[in-house]
């Protein structure tokens, strides 16, 4: 072979890597520059931490708006009663004592279809082999 000829074969090769080279420089600059608009990656580092400055201390005071819209409410309802909410309240949190209508359990005592013999019959029935 000539010399020619291998000079010609190396100087193509030569270009190909150039061109490779090319390449692949100009792709890691796209990524950096999407990384960068992504706020990310390569690149500048951005300082995102921020103090908070706000004084917690001094809120704006709202009482008298307040004040104002639940005297609003209260003139809308005047008529409510609230004696029967409170009574389910506490019936919920079983905070009344219940009152037990002992006069209803003494009429049905009395009302009892069963006499006296009736009972004493079924208890010797029910307790033939007992020693009694």
């Amino acid at each position: 072979m000539s010399l020619n000829l291998l000079k010609r074969e190396l100087d193509r090769d030569l270009e190909e890597f150039e061109a490779k080279k090319q390449k692949k420089a100009e792709r890691k600059e796209g990524k950096k520059i999407k990384n960068k608009k992504k706020g990310g990656g390569v690149g500048e580092k951005k300082n995102r931490f921020e103090f908070n400055d706000k004084d917690y201390s001094k809120e704006d005071d709202h009482t008298a708006e307040c004040l104002k819209y639940l005297g609003v409410l209260d003139q809308k309802l005047e008529e409510v009663n609230t004696d029967k909410i409170l009574q389910h309240s506490r019936k919920q949190k079983r905070q009344d004592k219940y009152t037990f209508d002992t006069s209803d359990v003494k009429k049905k005592e009395e009302a009892s279809i069963f006499t006296d013999e009736d009972f004493a019959v079924v208890s010797k029935l029910h307790f033939v082999n007992s020693k009694k």
